[in-house]
């Protein structure tokens, strides 16, 4: 049986930096990532946006370059699933055999929520979660096919305007009432504009009844009972939590592994981070993050406490996003009061403000310097 000191489950940003943080406190404790991926961890955000635009290789997206590990003394399981967690024994169970460990972190991530209708195993259905699913976009994006996105999320907007951008004739089906709806009629008004001058089609509050074709997709049809032509249709529904291991550990479960403030789970030495970990919000509930910054920042906590360390987690949620010329960020979280403080939509810069009950709980920037971003930050945090 292999012996690690630390083993860390998952493929992406919270595995590596989780890595990174115990080589900065433990040069020498043996060190594993297990991944069921054929790659080193690496970045999903350009999955969306620059991969699939066939702009940058993956090599490009890796989280370190591969000598890193070797330089690290991190082991890299590629291609290795991990069965079962055996908690009271401290050892994994891959089919290559038995693992045991000091210390685990799961940084599973999440799974693409599936299309439950008829005709979404057709050949031509996708979803966009690895690199592979990617690789596979790109093949529908450079033949220009007539595609339709079925939800309207920060991803699934992301690969309408990528394949768009790339000849593709894009129509987004959505049972949302607006594009964007979270962050207010103003931002969502100009945001439907955004894609109409592009040539997307959006059709809002609106269900698909199925996925036509005898072994490949040839249409969609709505429940409203209208068919669309589609040669390729994506999946973008949203995300859950990759939560099997942790419950046939026996974890605390709900929507996510629950965690406390240091990322620890309910069983000694088990630690969870990422797009898998609920974990205490800056007020005390407790909420989960499906973004980069905190995979990125709770990985490095997580790995760091694995380690030795006891830091606390506390997270203003951040995360931004890139359609056709308009990028944003948004840190916080939305509420019920907006209003555009600084810039204007019609200039493609702008700031807005998310208040409740006076208090600012976040901010989206378009287009703005990256000091006003970390102003926000800093003030969300303190409940300005």
């Amino acid at each position: 049986m292999r012996e690690f000191t630390y083993a860390i489950v998952g493929g992406g940003a919270a595995a590596a930096t989780a890595a990174e943080a115990i080589r900065g406190r433990d040069a020498q404790g043996s060190t594993a990532i297990f991944t069921r991926e054929w790659a080193p961890p690496y970045q999903r955000p350009p999955l969306s946006k620059e991969f699939l635009q066939n702009r940058v290789p993956l090599v490009d997206a890796l989280m370190f370059p591969a000598a890193w590990y070797l330089e690290k003394n991190v082991e890299v399981f590629a291609g290795v699933e991990v069965d079962r967690i055996d908690p009271e024994r401290n050892v994994l169970a891959t089919k290559a055999g038995e693992i045991s460990y000091r210390r685990l972190l799961l940084a599973t991530g999440a799974l693409p929520r599936l299309l439950d209708t008829p005709g979404a195993s057709l050949d031509g259905v996708y979803t966009l979660r690895t690199y592979r699913d990617a690789e596979r976009l790109r093949g529908v994006r450079s033949s220009a096919q007539r595609v339709v996105l079925i939800g309207s999320g920060f991803i699934g907007m992301e690969v309408a305007a990528s394949l768009r951008s790339g000849g593709c004739d894009v129509t987004v089906a959505t049972i949302d009432p607006s594009l964007y709806a979270r962050f207010g009629p103003e931002v969502s008004g100009y945001a439907k504009s955004l894609f109409d001058r592009h040539g997307v089609e959006t059709l809002l509050q609106t269900s698909v009844a199925s996925i036509d074709g005898s072994e490949r997709v040839a249409s969609v049809t709505l429940k409203d009972g209208r068919r669309i032509e589609a040669s390729a249709v994506v999946v973008g529904i949203g995300a859950v939590p990759d939560v099997d291991l942790a419950v046939a550990a026996k974890l605390r479960v709900d929507n996510g592994v629950l965690v406390d403030d240091r990322l620890r789970t309910s069983a000694e030495g088990i630690y969870a981070a990422g797009d898998v970990a609920r974990f205490p919000s800056i007020d005390g509930s407790p909420i989960r993050v499906e973004h980069f910054d905190h995979a990125y920042a709770s990985g490095a906590l997580a790995g760091a406490n694995m380690a030795g360390a006891d830091e606390t987690y506390e997270y203003v949620p951040f995360f931004w996003s890139d359609v056709f010329e308009l990028s944003f960020e948004f840190v916080g979280d939305p509420a019920p009061d907006s209003k555009i403080v600084q810039g204007s939509l019609e200039s493609g810069s702008f700031v807005v403000e998310y208040h409740d009950h006076g208090r600012l709980r976040g901010a989206l920037l378009a287009t703005r310097s990256p000091e006003e971003r970390d102003g926000y930050r800093a003030r969300v945090q303190h409940g300005e």
